[in-house]
């Protein structure tokens, strides 16, 4: 059967794509950004570890070992696209005619470059189980009246921000804006706005209006609910349907014993 081509990222989804593959009989050709990304792999992928910026090395992977369909999943810092990395003349073709460097307009002109090669990018959502929660109060906490506010109230500033491509998470306490996550990712947005606001902030995370399915859907798992509780953080607010939760029934439990009110909203 012919093999699913992987670029992945950071954190769990790109092997939680491999299993996907696996169920289905489908062989993984993966390239990993790093070592720690591709030890992940290990055992559910052919996996090989190339820079961001080797953009021709990677298409010619994928060539070599008959991937026609590609999935794009997994966390790359932000910060990237502003340090000196290394481009091969591929990769440099790709920067060098951006015009914006946000994180939608790098994934598009990167899939136009893999399309350019007969490569078909899939929707990230065909290659997950169901990951993404219906609307309601997902764990045992119920918001506090003050919780519910604000995640409410930074929820529509969420939607505002992805929509200008600034970012998908935004932190709020009372009404206040404590942090909107930008290019430092979303940890350290977590980290600065707990920081400023203390005990008893909110997060919220949503997609952008117009997602594209093929590359960066929203996702939230325990690394970040284990960062919000111990910052004693009140509420997590996803957007309904259109967020992941990577492994929601632990998400869940560590929310329902740090006293987070957890919603898709």
């Amino acid at each position: 059967m012919e093999p699913l081509g992987l670029i992945a990222g950071k954190g769990s989804l790109p092997r939680v794509v491999c299993e996907t593959a696996r169920l289905r009989g489908i062989p993984v050709i993966a390239v990993a950004f790093s070592a720690e990304s591709a030890k992940t792999l290990h055992g559910c992928a052919d996996v090989k570890v190339l820079g961001v910026g080797q953009a021709g090395k990677i298409i010619q992977r994928f060539k070599d070992t008959g991937c026609h369909n590609v999935c794009l999943i997994g966390k790359v810092d932000k910060k990237t696209v502003f340090e000196k990395i290394a481009l091969d003349i591929r990769g440099m073709k790709i920067m060098g005619r951006l015009l914006k460097k946000d994180d939608g307009s790098i994934m598009r002109d990167v899939i136009e470059e893999l399309e350019s090669e007969g490569l078909h990018v899939e929707k990230q959502t065909d290659w997950l189980p169901p990951l993404l929660p219906l609307r309601g109060i997902l764990g045992k906490v119920k918001p506090s009246k003050q919780a519910q506010a604000d995640m409410e109230y930074g929820f529509g500033l969420c939607k505002e921000m992805a929509d200008k491509e600034i970012g998908q998470t935004v932190l709020v306490k009372d009404h206040t804006v404590l942090a909107v996550e930008a290019v430092e990712g979303t940890d350290a947005a977590i980290e600065r706005g707990c920081a400023l606001g203390g005990k008893g902030a909110v997060m919220a995370k949503t997609s952008r209006p117009k997602q594209d399915l093929r590359f960066d859907i929203p996702a939230v798992g325990p690394d970040t609910v284990h960062l919000l509780a111990k910052h004693g953080a009140t509420g997590l607010a996803v957007e309904a349907e259109r967020v992941v939760v990577v492994d929601l029934p632990e998400v869940i439990a560590i929310c329902d014993k740090a006293g987070i009110a957890l919603a898709a909203l």
